[in-house]
């Protein structure tokens, strides 16, 4: 998968986030994205406590305690120009996904 274009980011600016520094994440977006992809500031994404939060369309990918640097710098290689989600910032409330390490082991 490689990069869409016509994608659309949201970066929550409200009260929670803004504590997390999403302001800074909004702004290291806006520099770093591809020029085709359109970066916004927006209100409540409803998922207080999880910020900073990132939402990237039409992909319906939600990205959780994002940080400014590394983690930008992630989701611009890996998802926008590779076109494959960063699973470890993924909101796991949203994206529930198989990891088998994580199941228990059963006595043989």
């Amino acid at each position: 998968m490689t990069h869409q274009p016509n994608q659309f980011i949201q970066v929550c600016q409200n009260r929670t986030c803004l504590r997390s520094y999403s302001d800074k994440v909004l702004t290291c977006l806006q520099a770093a994205v591809p020029e085709d992809v359109v970066v916004v500031a927006s209100g409540c994404l409803g998922q207080c406590g999880a910020g900073p939060m990132v939402r990237v369309e039409p992909d319906n990918i939600w990205y959780c305690r994002v940080s400014a640097r590394q983690d930008v710098l992630d989701i611009v290689q890996q998802h926008l120009r590779d076109g494959q989600p960063v699973r470890r910032l993924m909101h796991p409330r949203i994206h529930a996904y198989y990891e088998p390490q994580n199941e228990p082991q059963t006595p043989q």
